[in-house]
């Protein structure tokens, strides 16, 4: 779909989002502007093959841990002076598809490659994923979390390239509440986001793999366990009768992977990302389960409840916390 496709399909009026950015709706979703042409090109050029792995997700879900998760799976038998999240945060190991379709980085480093099983990222909804990778038969993996941590955890990382841009106050989080459940936000509305996925992961569970963050952190092992078989990289069990003897294995990844490692990273701290054009440390806040009871009030968690009970009714999903 080109460009001037994509400008026909958007309605005439476009809003400001947080009073900073630019954001225009097509399809029933939000995205910014500036990125339509990136957009465009994603959806219309990206030439899938079958084994890739597409790592899927609303911003502020859980992305760079399943990223790296993701890669720390696929690539845990190799040397452990190999580990590349060492030099490169996960956002620039994997860049965002949608968002850095047109870049050098994307087109030379992925794109162009030869390589099997090419783990790549986007926040597109479903129903605005490139129909070819709608029907490629590539692995598709989303992580979506509590809407209350989701919207929190977004204020908190707007802000914070907000601020970086123009020397502003922060947005105030009633504004924030307000645009989440409207659903004017980029690549919102979150629930039908959500559901779009989450629909598709019962129709072929083969295909579409659909985890909640919450679960992530209540049962780490489990959900890796099930992560690395839906990848075709299971871990071993054929030494021990009750399969314990993977777990040295499963710790490896989780250590690795872990939040509370990466942050600690050099390359996490004070490094700006030349693809992201954002400090890297803004990727890394809490990373915890319920933090929004921190900051909402009791009138807007009720609010985001009432929203969720009515747009997952019938849907068979339940995005509750601990």
């Amino acid at each position: 779909m080109s460009i001037e496709e994509m400008n026909e399909l958007a309605p005439k009026k476009e809003v400001m989002f947080w009073n900073a950015h630019e954001i225009r709706q097509i399809e029933g979703f939000w995205f910014y502007a500036y990125l339509m042409e990136s957009v465009a090109a994603f959806r219309s050029d990206f030439q899938p093959k079958s084994d890739d792995i597409l790592v899927t997700s609303f911003p502020k879900t859980g992305t760079t841990w399943l990223v790296a998760l993701c890669h720390n799976i696929l690539h845990r038998d190799d040397r452990v002076e190999d580990d590349v999240l060492t030099r490169m945060n996960p956002h620039e190991l994997v860049p965002t598809l949608d968002v850095f379709f047109l870049t050098d980085q994307v087109q030379d480093l992925v794109l162009n490659s030869d390589r099997s099983n090419r783990l790549l990222q986007t926040h597109l909804p479903y129903t605005c994923l490139p129909e070819a990778v709608r029907n490629s038969g590539c692995k598709i993996v989303h992580v979506t979390r509590n809407p209350k941590d989701t919207l929190v955890s977004m204020w908190h990382f707007f802000n914070k390239i907000v601020k970086r841009d123009r020397d502003t106050d922060p947005f105030p989080l009633e504004g924030a509440v307000e645009s989440f459940c409207n659903g004017v936000l980029p690549w919102g509305p979150f629930y039908e986001h959500v559901v779009g996925y989450w629909e598709e992961s019962r129709k072929r569970p083969d295909e579409v793999l659909f985890l909640t963050y919450e679960d992530l952190c209540r049962d780490p092992k489990e959900e890796v366990r099930k992560l690395a078989s839906f990848l075709g990289k299971p871990f071993s069990s054929t030494s021990s009768v009750n399969g314990d003897d993977d777990d040295d294995e499963v710790e490896k990844v989780l250590w690795r992977s872990s939040l509370g490692r990466l942050k600690e990273l050099e390359v996490n701290k004070n490094v700006v990302s030349e693809l992201t054009q954002i400090s890297n440390s803004s990727y890394f806040r809490k990373g915890t389960v319920g933090d929004w009871k921190n900051y909402l009030t009791p009138q807007m968690a009720g609010r985001v409840d009432q929203l969720t009970q009515l747009k997952l009714q019938g849907t068979g999903l339940s995005l509750d916390d601990f």
